[in-house]
């Protein structure tokens, strides 16, 4: 799959040959453009037909970037949804339903066809995220045993398979939802969103430790959280009554950024490339990369069936987490509630 119609602008010094070291100087100060190639490979799901099934439902797939410009995707035999890489080896993980419940599993994506199931205990499981040391899985839910209402946070031990809830969230009677997870710097705290009362999604923050939860967006409706590999912002999504928009949030200072607007209807999923400078995303069936320095969106390819989910892999673990501590406690919004 040849990409042709993505350019990412980047400026740089030209270097014009020239004999003459005055001329050398000058065009050295000169600004011209390159490719800035993508490296690496994403993972997610993509929806089809199945026809032995009888009906549609969500493909795992994976695409490489190739050195040269090309893209190479490949199907990984499973279906399911939400999928993450291991930041340590070719391993990945997602949720797939199996007969009336969901349960986790891993593929190395060079044998894909072996799969290993992790949970022990069925269950309705959503918003899969792995810390970014590779030893813990995070995701939303409740057990088999459970009513909906009892849906929270779950963390998995890689190690032990043991799982258990990290927040007590009351439900107040009603059925709450949530909208994304994800880890952040260091593996000691989550980003999630979640619904609260008057239809609104804000984004909080979980510390994995003391278990206190942190209000860090108000009075909106934010959802998607994504949190940068360097620790300092979250991406996420903003709706609003014409078109939703990308905003980036600084941590420390809780300062917002308008990034892009999306169409609200459109199914839309994104992840951040390791150096936090790029952000890959998709509408429907279509691959779109965010430039923040060119401020530039450029599409890259297209798949035949909706997008589901969105995973580039990371090589390398960054241990850069802002540390500045928000001031609005958990305690504070079920006060405001009662």
């Amino acid at each position: 799959m040849k990409n042709n119609c993505r350019v990412l602008y980047v400026w740089t010094n030209g270097i014009v040959k020239s004999s003459v070291l005055g001329i050398i100087l000058f065009f050295l100060s000169l600004p011209f453009t390159v490719d800035a190639e993508l490296q690496g490979r994403i993972a997610y799901s993509v929806r089809g037909f199945n026809e032995q099934l009888g009906k549609f439902e969500y493909n795992l797939q994976m695409t490489t970037f190739t050195e040269d410009g090309d893209f190479k995707s490949r199907s990984l035999h499973h279906p399911g949804y939400y999928a993450v890489w291991s930041p340590q080896e070719d391993i990945l993980y997602f949720i797939q339903r199996v007969e009336t419940q969901s349960h986790i599993f891993s593929i190395d994506v060079n044998r894909p066809r072996q799969k290993t199931q992790l949970t022990a205990i069925g269950g309705t499981y959503r918003f899969l995220s792995i810390s970014p040391n590779g030893k813990k899985l995070a995701f939303n839910g409740y057990t088999q045993d459970q009513q909906q209402q009892e849906n929270q946070i779950w963390i998995m031990d890689l190690d032990t398979g043991v799982m258990e809830p990290v927040t007590a969230i009351p439900h107040f009677g009603r059925t709450f939802f949530f909208f994304g997870m994800s880890w952040g710097p260091l593996s000691k705290r989550i980003v999630f969103s979640l619904e609260r009362p008057g239809g609104l999604e804000q984004l909080f923050l979980l510390d994995i430790e003391t278990r206190e939860i942190e209000v860090l967006t108000e009075f909106n409706i934010d959802y998607y959280p994504v949190w940068t590999p360097d620790g300092q912002e979250i991406l996420f999504r903003r709706w609003d009554r014409e078109l939703d928009t990308m905003y980036t949030i600084n941590v420390g200072t809780r300062e917002l950024t308008p990034l892009y607007d999306v169409d609200k209807n459109a199914s839309m999923w994104s992840d951040w490339s390791f150096d936090s400078q790029s952000i890959i995303y998709s509408l429907w069936g279509s691959f779109y990369l965010y430039d923040r320095n060119a401020e530039k969106t450029e599409k890259l390819f297209e798949v035949d069936g909706g997008i589901f989910g969105i995973s580039w892999w990371k090589n390398e673990v960054l241990d850069v987490e802002a540390k500045q501590k928000l001031t609005t406690t958990w305690g504070d919004v079920k006060r405001t509630l009662r």
